[in-house]
């Protein structure tokens, strides 16, 4: 079905957007939050598909159900689809774990109060037969949930061959839609405990729709329990400078060097100037070593296990160079932040260390904007060295302070530097936001600037070998070490055969499969005793000629879907 939003964006043209939400041992009260900000957006209905990903059969810490029957039971399920088959597809993961089976539902998600009826999809890595009694069947980590969206992608534009599950997606994706896969142009990548602006997916399309040129580009992410705790006080305002002021000034070269996995969109195709399209996200360049399964070196570990996000978007600056990653300053989100110390710690090692290897790996793209110390290739290598020497400047700090009181002397210049540089974020802050609040976080970051320049510096480089995720998203059994990599497991020689078929192999099979059911009486099965039973028949069965995705005929709906979608909305 599709359902016609009459909220339409008011920043300019509308592009086919999925709405990826990654979601792992999340509480029913954050799922809903998030899915409904995403579905209240000033964004028509018609032009937006949820595209939910649960990463296994895993049940949180509080949680009556697992995450997957979470989400089902938010949506409206297709009556037709309500228990799928289990589809095979390539998982990352090490020996065995390298095969997955994952289940596709599809239904509607209707907002509280809206009338509006939202097209969605859900995947449910559900695991291969033997894992039915393992602790977490099914889960693969969150950069297989983003693979599995970005092969997919990768496969219908360029004809590749198709997995079961991808077959089984493009069948549901049409049916849902209207159309296929291939006019999705952007994707819209959100955590599960992110609460999106009402017109921040609006202002993020237009800017896709005005420049092709941009590639990818991301929002503020501000906080939405700072007031919680002290820990969350301490981070309102270090948000306010990673996530708007070092993000704003990044944006002038061009490169972005971290889109927060949180709340960030790519560009899945993009348009040349013979009226061709390219794949950007969705390029092999980019999904051969995004999807590595042998992870070995620690460089390797700290890219891919820590910080696939902030990796992620080091593939696109190195892969395209003269292509913009932005950021749009007026497109908001709220996230929820650790609100004890230890969590802090096991969050803020997992981001210090990827950031180091990270900025290693972009401080070697010479073909960044800009020139000497005016490129971005300097920028990075700012970052870097102030990365490694946090300790060491606030030490320093301490003892200029300190020399200063004691020395007869009094070196005014150096206090009135020290000044400048501690006052100047407050500044910038009075002269972009024009909100005096920020002078009371910038105090209590002030108070707290052992913690960010002393203690979780420290505490990264100690456990820089340390690839777990500790005390964030614990589930249900689960200790600090185990983390959800879905990484491990088996012998790396165990050969995984999964079937793939180009997408006109595939077609040619489900159709003789209907043909073949026709051919028995007309629909119907004589039997003695029960007399004639109807045999059932899929819905979507596209009138269509056997063709490569993409193809214009390929752009009408499937036959008899007019009045299916009558049915439905009766």
């Amino acid at each position: 079905m599709i359902a016609i939003n009459p909220y339409e964006s008011e920043f300019g043209e509308e592009l086919y957007t999925i709405l990826l939400v990654t979601c792992y041992s999340e509480d029913v009260q954050g799922l809903r939050a998030t899915i409904d900000s995403l579905a209240t957006t000033t964004f028509s209905d018609d032009k937006k598909l949820l595209f939910i990903v649960a990463d296994g059969l895993i049940k949180g810490a509080g949680n009556d159900m697992t995450t997957p029957d979470i989400v089902l039971s938010l949506l409206e399920l297709d009556p037709l689809w309500k228990d799928p088959m289990p589809q095979e597809y390539l998982a990352i993961g090490s020996g065995k774990n390298r095969e997955n089976r994952a289940k596709v539902y599809v239904g509607w998600y209707e907002p509280e109060g809206t009338g509006r009826l939202i097209p969605a999809v859900v995947i449910v890595k559900c695991g291969r037969e033997d894992e039915a009694t393992s602790a977490k069947p099914g889960n693969r980590g969150k950069r297989d949930s983003q693979m599995i969206l970005m092969s997919f992608f990768q496969r219908v534009l360029l004809n590749e061959r198709f997995t079961p599950l991808d077959f089984d997606l493009f069948t549901k994706m049409h049916y849902l839609m209207g159309v296929t896969p291939d006019h999705f142009e952007v994707v819209l990548m959100v955590d599960a405990d992110t609460k999106v602006a009402p017109d921040a997916l609006s202002r993020m399309v237009a800017c896709m729709s005005r420049d092709p040129k941009i590639m990818g580009l991301c929002g503020e992410t501000r906080i939405a329990n700072k007031r919680q705790s002290w820990v969350t006080r301490i981070q309102v305002f270090e948000y306010y400078i990673s996530h708007h002021l070092a993000k704003a000034f990044e944006s002038v070269f061009g490169g972005v060097t971290c889109l927060p996995g949180c709340f960030c969109m790519y560009r899945i195709k993009a348009p040349t100037e013979d009226n061709r399209w390219i794949p950007i996200i969705c390029s092999p360049t980019i999904t051969l070593v995004y999807s590595q399964c042998e992870v070995t070196t620690l460089h390797q570990k700290n890219l891919l296990l820590l910080g696939e996000d902030r990796f992620l978007t080091t593939l696109m600056l190195r892969t395209f160079p003269r292509r913009s990653l932005i950021f749009v300053p007026k497109a908001f989100c709220k996230t929820v932040v650790p609100d004890t110390l230890q969590v802090l710690l096991s969050q803020r090692r997992r981001w210090i260390n990827s950031t180091i290897h990270n900025l290693l790996e972009l401080v070697l793209v010479n073909e960044l904007c800009g020139t000497f110390c005016f490129s971005m290739q300097f920028v990075i290598m700012l970052e870097l060295v102030g990365t490694v020497s946090l300790p060491a400047a606030l030490v320093l700090t301490l003892y200029m302070l300190a020399s200063a009181f004691l020395s007869p002397i009094v070196p005014v210049a150096q206090l009135m530097l020290l000044l400048c540089i501690l006052l100047a974020p407050s500044l910038l802050v009075a002269m972009s936001t024009f909100r005096l609040t920020y002078i009371y976080w910038l105090g209590i970051y002030l108070i707290a600037l052992p913690v960010w320049n002393v203690l979780l510096p420290l505490y990264a480089f100690w456990h820089f070998d340390d690839f777990s995720w500790g005390q964030t998203r614990k589930v249900e059994g689960e200790t600090a070490q185990d983390g959800h990599h879905g990484h491990g497991g088996g012998n790396r020689r165990v050969e995984v055969n999964v079937k793939q078929m180009h997408w006109e192999e595939w077609e040619t099979d489900r159709r003789k499969q209907i043909l073949d059911r026709l051919k028995v009486s007309h629909d119907y099965i004589q039997e003695p005793e029960a007399g004639l039973i109807a045999l059932p028949l899929p819905v979507f069965v596209p009138n269509v000629a056997l063709d490569i995705p993409g193809s214009e005929s390929l752009n009408e709906l499937p036959q008899g879907s007019e009045e299916i979608m009558a049915g439905r909305k009766d």
